[in-house]
């Protein structure tokens, strides 16, 4: 394993920064003094450059499947050029890791996501398109557009996506592990949980097409969980189901341990339902940044206790 010093990811962030600069037709004859005084100035700048020249050798020896993603800014605006030599010295070099598995490793973890969030963090963005990207907690995505599409590469969590009228009609989709989601001028969820992908649209329609099966046209107030191979049944969205885009997670005569299940989404360490209280039931809308008094709110509404062996390892059981 290659663990990576301050200084040279330091000078890593730095030759990105001038490869991105240096590649845009404006780049001037003092962009490539301020290059060569930059390149001189330090041994670390040296070894940081040397990357960039063999991340662009060593990248046309590599599958497509791994390429295609660092090289994709051949079609990308040249501002991103600086964020996609960096995710290429992440394939080559690491972060705390060297190569190609490294390089995986990051994407499923995230953290090499163009935007991602925490467990119990969440993020509203708007997009170059303006669409309005939304977040839920321990989220990541990449967004990937080009001349001919727009999409965005859900990689773990849940996304809230509003969709914006495009001049140039180029489809927007969101692809998941299991298939892709074309939106229709609308605004739908999309939650990746393991194995199938979880699609719930609030306004308009989307196209659903798994990898292995025919696209379905989801209407406005229905969902459908799909895996690689085929699609649920259609079935009607819970009213405030996208209520977590505004921070509140609301229940409806919802079982205790499925709503104990989806507060965990929010909190980290450990939160459990004892079996003898699985089946009480729950109404309510409830601030998903304060868990804590969440539970603490569950004891004076229920028969139940909140049993906290630490903050990561917390219990609900019968009074």
């Amino acid at each position: 394993m290659t663990v990576l010093h301050a200084r040279q990811r330091a000078a890593l962030e730095q030759a990105a920064g001038w490869f991105g600069l240096l590649q845009c037709e404006e780049a001037s004859v003092a962009d490539q003094a301020g290059w060569q005084a930059w390149l001189d100035r330090d041994e670390y700048n040296r070894w940081a450059w040397a990357q960039v020249e063999q991340l662009q050798q060593r990248l046309h020896g590599m599958p497509t499947n791994v390429t295609g993603r660092a090289l994709h800014l051949a079609d990308q605006p040249a501002l991103d050029s600086r964020r996609a030599v960096l995710k290429g010295f992440a394939l080559m070099v690491g972060t705390g890791a060297l190569g190609y598995a490294g390089y995986r490793q990051g994407q499923r973890a995230g953290w090499m996501a163009d935007h991602h969030t925490r467990t119990g963090e969440r993020l509203n963005t708007m997009l170059a398109d303006g669409s309005r990207l939304q977040l839920n907690t321990a989220s990541a995505v990449d967004v990937l557009y080009s001349a001919t599409q727009r999409r965005i590469q859900l990689h773990r969590g849940e996304l809230l996506l509003t969709s914006a009228a495009d001049p140039a009609r180029r489809p927007l989709l969101v692809q998941t592990a299991q298939g892709s989601i074309q939106a229709l001028g609308t605004r739908f969820a999309v939650r990746a949980d393991g194995a199938s992908t979880l699609v719930s649209v609030f306004q308009h329609q989307v196209r659903v097409t798994p990898n292995g099966a025919a696209p379905v046209v989801l209407d406005a107030g229905t969902q459908c969980r799909f895996n690689a191979n085929q699609l649920g049944a259609v079935q009607p969205i819970n009213a405030g189901q996208d209520a977590w885009s505004e921070g509140m997670l609301v229940a409806n005569d919802q079982r205790l341990d499925a709503f104990l299940a989806e507060l965990s989404r929010y909190r980290p360490g450990w939160l459990r339902c004892d079996p003898a209280v699985a089946g009480l039931r729950i109404s309510g809308a409830f601030a998903i940044d304060d868990s804590d008094q969440t539970l603490r709110a569950l004891s004076t509404t229920l028969p139940v206790r909140v049993v906290q062996t630490t903050r990561y390892w917390v219990t609900v059981v019968a009074l």
